[in-house]
């Protein structure tokens, strides 16, 4: 068995002190809220700086593949009837792609769908599931005793929360800081 710390929580005696332990949580709140933002432009910082520099190491990349493209196209003998050719630094060839489908010219997935219905339903997808949604809607009709006959119950919880006003003062905090 684990020892639990117990942490007293004091007892809020009057409708003041609500108030005040609320007045902190909205200036807590509107500090992380300042925190996270400041935190968010760093990143955004950094991030365009290293975007930048792979952005440039990239198409640098892209150059020299096609580059190296261009050559063993035109070495053929290099690679002795292998797709793929061993080179000190690595490696390089074309790889076989995994089959896949494209459309006719003037044919569309949907003409492509309309026509496999028709004749070769089994290349169709056809994907049941529960509509929690209707179930919910339709709860007082059915009544619970039907839906517990579907194996399902309804339930709607009412979890606490405090919301802090700081939209006022973060707008008077913004306006101070221009």
């Amino acid at each position: 068995m684990k020892n639990r710390i117990k942490i007293t929580v004091p007892t809020i005696r009057s409708r003041a002190e609500a108030e005040s332990v609320l007045g902190d949580i909205r200036t807590m709140t509107i500090e992380r809220n300042q925190l996270v933002l400041e935190a968010e432009a760093a990143k955004k910082a950094i991030d365009a700086q290293i975007e930048q520099a792979v952005g440039e190491r990239n198409q640098a990349m892209e150059i020299k593949t096609e580059q190296l493209r261009a050559w063993a196209e035109a070495s053929p003998s290099e690679f002795l009837g292998k797709k793929t050719l061993f080179l000190t630094h690595g490696a390089l060839g074309w790889r076989i792609g995994k089959p896949c489908l494209k459309t006719l010219p003037g044919w569309t997935w949907d003409r492509v769908l309309d026509a496999l219905k028709e004749a070769q339903a089994a290349y169709v997808h056809v994907k049941e599931s529960v509509n929690k949604e209707q179930l919910i809607a339709d709860r007082e009709v059915l009544g619970s005793e039907t839906l517990r006959e579907f194996g399902v119950r309804v339930i709607q919880e009412e979890p606490f929360f405090v919301e802090p006003k700081i939209e006022e003062v973060e707008n008077r905090r913004t306006a101070g800081a221009v």
